[in-house]
């Protein structure tokens, strides 16, 4: 019996998963949010804050609050937050898949995609309210187990 074996210039290219880019939308809100406000959209999100004083280094990040100026960090959800103060700089793991590093800052709303890790350099301190979205855009709650493939 004879094995046929393609020849490599007839298999088809492999598969990218196309990139999954941290999305910011700038001055969310516009003129009508006064400074330091949350949307309405928001105000029922969790709060989570992060202080970069170096006295807090080395300080394991909790659900509400996280400690120093750069962590590493992996998104295993879709999160969308709201940005009220402070203003970090996200670099990616992998800019093939999720892009160049990004800066954030007061009135940001920006999503995090999922699967997205890199370090967080936290510049001044940061308030941020945030929630969890399944694949469908649906909000889920930050326990809940998200198996599901988005795509």
């Amino acid at each position: 019996a004879r094995h046929s074996i393609a020849h490599p210039s007839l298999r088809p290219p492999p598969v990218m998963p196309k990139p999954r880019p941290i999305t910011v939308v700038r001055n969310f809100g516009g003129k009508r949010l006064a400074e330091n406000a949350v949307p309405t959209s928001c105000v029922d999100w969790s709060k989570w804050e992060c202080d970069p004083s170096p006295k807090f280094a080395g300080r394991k990040p909790t659900r509400g609050f996280a400690w120093g100026a750069a962590f590493p960090w992996h998104f295993d959800k879709e999160e969308k937050a709201f940005v009220v103060q402070g203003g970090a700089t996200l670099i990616p793991d992998d800019t093939a898949a999720h892009g160049g590093a990004v800066i954030i800052g007061p009135r940001d709303m920006v999503t995090f995609p999922r699967g997205w890790k890199g370090q967080w350099q936290v510049d001044e301190k940061i308030v941020k309210y945030y929630a969890f979205f399944d694949g469908k855009g649906l909000r889920v709650d930050e326990a809940s187990d998200d198996d599901e493939e988005d795509g």
